[in-house]
């Protein structure tokens, strides 16, 4: 219960109390009062009637007639005379009348009418007692309305103290309610800066205590965000061209040479510039400098109609362009181009072709291969461009190893699997090495067609040739939701998503529906990874996924991290629970730009998982450098507690 609401209730309690002592006590007085008039009533008219009777000088048929008006004309349960002998000489009296008002207040209050007497005299002579009571119907009908009318009064009251009492407190606390909502963010890691300074002097010093810590939360953040952009630029951008340089293009590879790759192959074209001492002794070192800007502006120029195109140097004379899905006869007539630009360029500046010229070797490359295998062919063909005449050579193709089926196979196969829903569920566990304990169960996918069981790595290559990747995406976070394994119960698993399935429209109002209905029901913690490429748009529609997310109590993960982001805000505003990076980019990181990535995870409240570690030695090396938390095969290497 919130502090306004046991300050609330107490004083509205308190508030009740003391105006239903009132309410009774002022009752009580009316009731007291009801039975004095009584009384009074019957006594007055005793009184009176006691001396017109004394004027009919004894005559009973007289007096009979005056009781009977008198008793006719008022409320009176009886009037009674009596002689000196204590006979009746006349009475007039009703049976009980029945008062109206609810049963319940007549078995409540009681109500007792006194019997007023007076003497009746003719002269010197008594002629009896007069007996008046008085009717007790009417009194109880009376003292009702004012028990109502009392009830109306005091329910106004109450309704307006706590009406006024709520305003106040609503008043009296309302820095309350921004130190409560800046207290939530905190947990939720976000930085909020109360405003509005109140005047009472405890919530003061609470909220410039907030205050002062969230800013200096932030300005940790910020320091964190402009370190790691600092380093980023030391570390994946050539100062001379402004390339990206060799370490960004071997940290990036990984999202194109993938089973899941959305490009399954492409050209990487290697280019160096021979004759660079002697252009330096020709022209001079500020000149070849600007030679290589311009010579990196034709690189860009020629490559951009490849939007995923990355443009790298390599070292002091290489270059590569990083092409997917181009196919060798585009590559050879940009390569071809680029040559032909180059050379004019290079005599524009005053230097002799002959001496100074590029060389460009192109490889056909294929999604399946490792880093390793595709600088190594390319280096070689890149070597055998030097020594050709033309400086050109196209002779170097990936060898695709034979398909065990079809393009066609596959797809019937994928396509039966989902009509019959044979997509499955196989779990890898995140380790912390650090606390020897299992973070989270990565979910992967199998799909178990009627005479084998295949894995992620054999299907969705082809589904994603086949187009039916995001089908199968739908299908298994359908099946997740509407029928979730028993197995993965009261457990933490993450699910990935990809790029092309996030980015589909139908994808937000598919997920909306499907969480609206079943997430609550879901029996395990699910965390859903997107990949960095789409986290780092940091648009409206990645800001929806995480609200959507939020409301129904799934968290997000963000998987392919490297840094490669102008501004790391959108870490901030998005909050994921953990990043997962390739194990080579954080132990190619330099100490600072690790240092800078730290401050701004450990800021915020996110975890750095390294993915593919395969053996103790890597671990050691990871854990080094402060990285515990791990996926691959490794994982299995690790005594858990």
């Amino acid at each position: 219960m919130t502090l306004f609401r046991q300050i609330a209730l107490m004083l509205s309690i308190f508030l009740i109390i003391i105006l239903t002592t009132v309410l009774i006590l002022n009752f009580k007085s009316s009731n007291e009062a009801v039975q004095e008039r009584l009384y009074e009533d019957a006594k007055n008219t005793a009184t009176s009637l006691s001396l017109s009777l004394g004027t009919a000088g004894g005559d009973v048929s007289i007096m009979s007639t005056m009781i009977n008006a008198n008793f006719d004309s008022g409320n009176y349960l009886q009037i009674s005379l009596v002689d000196v002998d204590d006979e009746i000489l006349y009475e007039r009296k009703i049976e009980t009348r029945q008062a109206d008002v609810p049963k319940w207040f007549l078995s409540t209050i009681t109500i007792e009418a006194p019997i007023a007497s007076a003497n009746v005299s003719a002269g010197w002579s008594q002629v009896g007692i007069l007996n008046v009571q008085s009717d007790v119907a009417h009194a109880y009908t009376q003292l009702y309305t004012i028990l109502i009318n009392l009830l109306i009064s005091f329910g106004i009251l109450i309704a307006t103290g706590l009406a006024i009492l709520h305003l106040l407190l609503a008043t009296i606390l309302k820095p309350l309610k921004g130190v409560q909502r800046q207290a939530e963010a905190v947990i939720r890691n976000e930085f909020i800066i109360q405003e509005n300074i109140p005047y009472t002097k405890e919530f003061r010093d609470v909220v410039l205590g907030m205050n002062n810590m969230v800013s200096k939360v932030k300005a940790m953040f910020d320091k964190g965000n402009a370190e790691l952009q600092r380093q980023k630029a030391l570390e994946y951008i050539d100062t001379t061209t402004k390339l990206k340089n060799r370490k960004y293009f071997i940290d990036k590879l990984p999202e194109f040479l993938k089973i899941d790759a959305t490009s399954k192959g492409g050209v990487n074209m290697m280019l160096a510039l021979s004759g660079v001492i002697e252009a330096n002794e020709a022209i001079g070192h500020k000149k070849v400098d600007a030679l290589f800007s311009d010579l990196a502006n034709i690189f860009k120029s020629n490559s951009e109609i490849y939007k995923d195109a990355i443009v790298s140097r390599l070292n002091g004379t290489e270059f590569a362009i990083f092409l997917p899905d181009c196919d060798t006869d585009s590559g050879l007539e940009i390569a071809t181009k680029i040559q032909n630009e180059s050379i004019e360029l290079i005599k524009t500046s005053g230097l002799d072709n002959d001496i100074t010229l590029i060389s460009i070797g192109l490889y056909e490359y294929n999604y399946k291969q490792t880093i390793s295998q595709l600088l190594s062919f390319s280096d070689n063909v890149l070597t055998q461009a030097k020594f050709s005449d033309s400086h050109i050579i196209n002779i170097d193709k990936s060898e695709n190893p034979p398909e065990v089926m079809g393009k066609d196979a596959w797809k019937v196969i994928i396509n039966e699997a989902l009509n019959a829903d044979q997509f499955n569920f196989v779990s890898w566990t995140a380790v912390d090495t650090k606390m020897k304990k299992v973070v989270h169960n990565a979910l992967s996918l199998t799909l178990q067609a009627p005479d084998k069981l295949y894995y992620y790595g054999e299907f969705m290559a082809p589904a994603i040739q086949s187009g039916l990747s995001n089908k199968i995406y739908k299908n298994v976070i359908n099946m997740m939701f509407r029928q979730p394994d028993k197995n993965l119960e009261n457990s933490i698993c993450s699910l990935r998503l990809s790029y092309e399935y996030l980015n589909e429209k139908e994808t937000y109002t598919d997920l909306t529906k499907l969480f609206k209905l079943y997430a609550k029901k879901l029996p395990l913690k699910l965390i859903i990874e997107i990949p960095d490429k789409f986290a780092r748009k940091n648009t409206d529609d990645v800001i929806k996924y995480k609200k959507l997310f939020e409301q129904y109590n799934i968290e997000l993960g963000v998987f392919e991290f490297i840094g490669e982001s102008s501004n790391y805000q959108y870490l901030q505003d998005l909050r994921p629970v953990y990043i997962k990076g390739e194990t080579n980019y954080f132990l190619t990181q330099s100490d600072q730009g690790l240092s800078a990535l730290r401050l701004i995870t450990d800021t915020v409240g996110i975890s750095l998982i390294a993915s593919g570690v395969m053996d103790l030695e890597t671990l050691e090396k990871l854990q080094e450098k402060d990285i515990h938390v791990i996926q691959g095969r490794a994982t299995e290497m690790v005594e858990l507690d």
